[in-house]
């Protein structure tokens, strides 16, 4: 019989947590939950204990809560949670799920992860790199080629991220307010549209891989680069490997995805970031997987060599997050009819499992609303 383990999700509030704490709520273990918003998607379900509502994180709370409940297993889910512990790691003498400080300051800061995945012979996207306004206006005839991205060097999903088609436009979008609000930005050559966008999503353990997953987006919210809305697992074995590489190089520890794009004209996979946490698409994972959420429980916290782990997962799986991502991804597509977009909305798959959507675990659907409309405040 398998052992019964308390997990702490820290910043449960997102709603890519909610499929784990489900599934692992569902096998017994006991769940308890840290979020930073009152309306807590994750901290919301049925199978968790305990949820915990802080303004911000601290350590002292955190290991109070540990200690309290007498947790097991601690796992972070997002950049922030993910930061702070990695940062005070001496401090937790339970297993963690996060990488060491130097190695997420590299796939945090994007010119850190351009640098470093160049350095491996990893392929990335041609990138002007300027440290301010003048530096640009001064080097500005160096850049013959658009269109461009102006990407952040710190942000998640598609906040920040504006594609300019001449100098001008270039210029213009990168004044004071954009500055302030994001520091200077990288510069990087634009991908064409066509090419398949592909995660290559892991979980290591002491730069061991224990599991290595791959999914295919097939639509996302905003369609401009937002998170995915339905995703595929597929096997895409370039992908993977060069996500191994990566993280290898990294003595990677915890949940990480790498995201690249196909460029269109040559079939090459691109790096386009690494995220150094719970990735959105999680769910698909273990839903496609034989044993991924097995292996996390026996790997962390009863010392399997992660190289026992079975590492299958099947293709032809499929995610979704139906409301309002999906929907509004299909309504706001310009090039569908009307027939086509109901018709997609409605569209059933085989094999799927809902980010949300579950009618066994009815609270998480109307705290979606509620985190949406509050978010922040």
């Amino acid at each position: 019989m398998n052992s019964l383990y308390s997990i702490l999700f820290i910043e449960a509030e997102y709603r890519k947590v909610l499929p784990v704490i489900r599934e692992l709520g569902r096998r017994n273990h006991r769940i308890y939950t840290i979020s930073l918003n009152r309306f807590s998607i994750g901290g919301s379900s049925k199978y968790v204990r305990k949820n915990y509502f802080f303004k911000d994180l601290e350590i002292t709370k955190i290991l109070e809560i540990i200690k309290e409940d007498n947790i097991d297993l601690v796992i972070p889910c997002n950049e922030k949670s993910v930061e702070l512990i990695s940062e005070n790691i001496n401090d937790f003498q339970i297993p963690t799920l996060v990488p060491n400080i130097e190695s997420f300051n590299i796939c945090q800061d994007k010119l850190k992860t351009i640098l470093f995945a160049e350095k491996i012979g990893v392929r990335i996207p041609k990138t002007f790199v300027f440290n301010n306004i003048d530096e640009l206006r001064d080097s500005i005839d160096m850049i013959n080629t658009f269109p461009l991205v102006i990407k952040p060097r710190k942000s998640s999903g598609s906040r920040g991220i504006i594609y300019v088609n001449n100098k001008e436009e270039l210029i213009s979008n990168l004044n004071s307010e954009y500055i302030s609000k994001y520091n200077f930005p990288l510069i990087q050559e634009y991908i064409p549209q066509g090419g398949k966008a592909i995660g290559a999503s892991f979980l290591y353990y002491q730069g061991k891989e224990v599991f290595g997953f791959c999914h295919q987006r097939i639509r996302e919210y905003p369609p401009s680069g937002g998170p995915s809305t339905l995703a595929v697992s597929i096997h895409n074995e370039e992908a993977l490997n060069t996500g191994r590489k990566l993280l290898n190089n990294l003595n990677w520890n915890g949940f990480a995805m790498v995201e690249f794009k196909e460029d269109p004209r040559n079939g090459e996979l691109i790096l386009m970031e690494i995220n150094p946490r719970m990735w959105g698409t999680i769910g698909l994972a273990f839903f496609s997987g034989e044993d991924f959420l097995n292996g996390l429980i026996k790997v962390f916290l009863e010392n399997v060599d992660p190289n026992q782990i079975n590492k299958s997962y099947h293709s032809g799986y499929y995610f979704r997050w139906f409301f309002p991502g999906d929907f509004m991804s299909i309504l706001v597509d310009k090039n569908l009819k009307l027939s086509t977009k109901i018709k997609k909305i409605f569209e059933r798959h085989q094999n799927i499992i809902y980010q949300i959507t579950d009618f066994h675990d009815l609270k998480p659907i109307f705290y979606t609303f509620l985190y949406t409309i509050f978010k922040g405040k």
